[in-house]
């Protein structure tokens, strides 16, 4: 009843926006087709990224249009920006307290982020999802992008090391990206690209 119930929820959201997939994290439309993850993963990582957000609209100490929420097979991860130190502890606190988060990791920073700012780092985004989506080493709907000021997270899942690995590299390897932060999970039992496929690639982070 709990998978239907979020399945339909998702469903309204979806024909009332307009949207033809489920969001979950900004810098990329991640769909159950062709992921790693089930679609009821998928429904219920949308639906805690949907409450935490609407945990920090109803909070007057966090600006939610400063904050990206992504959710990962329950795992969260905020970035962004924030006023205050004050404002990152409320996020995470309420991001904590929502029922189902497994965790919640976090790379807010105190700073400002100006429309430049936002315009670029929607276009390293998009040039980084691009580079992975292309590469044949990686499961490219597996492995969701987010940008805040020139530094690059990932998160996901990869099958192997070395599919982490090269996921890391084409985002490091991006014009423009000052950083590389992989939060990618690495699921053994996950089925491969290509069976038995196992190529070389650099540590998971620069940082």
């Amino acid at each position: 009843m709990r998978t239907a119930t979020v399945a339909l929820w998702l469903a309204v959201m979806m024909v009332l926006t307009g949207c033809g997939a489920a969001a979950v994290g900004g810098g990329a439309a991640a769909t159950s087709v062709g992921e790693r993850r089930g679609a009821d993963d998928v429904a219920e990582d949308s639906w805690l990224a949907m409450k935490i957000r609407t945990a920090y609209v109803r909070s007057e100490k966090v600006k939610v249009g400063n904050v990206n929420v992504s959710v990962y097979r329950g795992k969260v991860l905020l970035t962004g920006t924030a006023n205050s130190q004050t404002e990152i502890n409320e996020a995470i606190r309420l991001a904590r307290e929502v029922k189902g988060v497994v965790e919640v990791a976090s790379e807010l920073k105190v700073q400002y982020v100006g429309p430049l700012d936002l315009a670029n780092d929607a276009l390293i985004t998009t040039k980084v999802k691009t580079r992975i989506m292309s590469d044949e080493r990686v499961r490219g709907l597996d492995i969701h992008v987010e940008t805040t000021k020139g530094v690059v997270y990932l998160t996901g899942e990869a099958a192997s090391v070395a599919e982490r690995d090269q996921a890391v590299h084409l985002a490091r390897t991006t014009s423009d990206v000052r950083e590389v932060v992989s939060y990618i999970m690495i699921n053994t039992s996950a089925y491969p690209l290509t069976p038995g496929q196992n190529v070389p690639g650099p540590r998971s982070s620069d940082r």
